[in-house]
């Protein structure tokens, strides 16, 4: 499997950073985790096939996770867009599974305004919910809770993901608790690569909680420059790789 890391901005876009959204591609497909702005864009100026994606998986409704959506859905709405294409995909049009079921009615009516009602048939939304939520026959992925989202005395739908395909695990933490107590440890310990949010914990408090994990390698996105700074001396006591990703940074695993 290959992870593209298309935005690895944290909040607002940056100079040098698009907001988040990284590229999971395999033998069978490829899927998007998380959609933050400009997700179309980077997808087709990266050279990636926009038919080829199965499913798109939301982490929370914060919008630089979901920003580019729109964009998204246009391009895979339009009568005999190049982005449309079934006969490519055994005559699928592409899952779009969001954590919070006001958001697919946000995402279904304003999709509705532009094109007036028409080819709604053509995006297949999903409600997220904790435990296994996705199976294809390919890829499977479990939907961890975590507590990035507050509100009011309990917390709106977030989660991390563990990405199941090939013999191989992917965890996406999607954003965290500013404690990071959530962090998925057990997933972690299993998994062939960990994407994980780089903005919302001090990183060297936490350095005992990633020496235990040992994954085969630790990628950060959603980056904030504070934790960047204090990156090369975290890597230095690590006994395992981490890097800090950038835009249209590509991972093998």
């Amino acid at each position: 499997m290959k992870l593209i890391t298309l935005g690895t901005g944290a909040g607002n876009p940056t100079l040098i950073r698009h907001n988040s959204c990284s590229f999971l591609e395999t033998s069978n497909g490829s899927y998007l985790i998380d959609a933050g702005g400009p997700v179309s864009a980077s997808i087709i100026r990266k050279g990636l096939d926009f038919n080829a994606i199965r499913a798109v998986f939301i982490t929370h409704m914060h919008e630089d996770h979901f920003g580019g959506l729109t964009s998204f859905l246009k391009n895979r709405m339009v009568k005999n867009g190049p982005y449309n294409r079934t006969d490519l995909w055994r005559g699928f049009w592409p899952e779009v599974w969001l954590p919070d079921p006001d958001g697919i009615t946000a995402f279904d009516w304003l999709m509705a305004v532009q094109f007036r009602g028409e080819q709604r048939e053509r995006i297949l939304y999903r409600l997220i919910q904790p435990g296994t939520f996705y199976n294809d026959g390919f890829m499977k992925v479990t939907a961890i809770p975590n507590r990035h989202f507050p509100w009011k005395d309990g917390y709106l739908p977030s989660f991390c993901f563990l990405l199941e395909a090939e013999g191989k695990k992917l965890l996406c933490t999607g954003d965290l608790s500013a404690d990071f107590s959530d962090f998925p440890v057990e997933a972690a310990k299993n998994a062939d690569l960990v994407l994980c949010e780089f903005t919302h914990f001090d990183l060297m408090q936490q350095l005992d909680t990633f020496r235990k994990i040992r994954p085969g390698k630790l990628i950060f996105n959603h980056v904030a420059e504070r934790n960047e700074k204090q990156f090369p001396v975290f890597a230095e006591q690590l006994k395992y790789p981490a890097a800090v990703a950038c835009d249209g940074d590509e991972f093998v695993f």
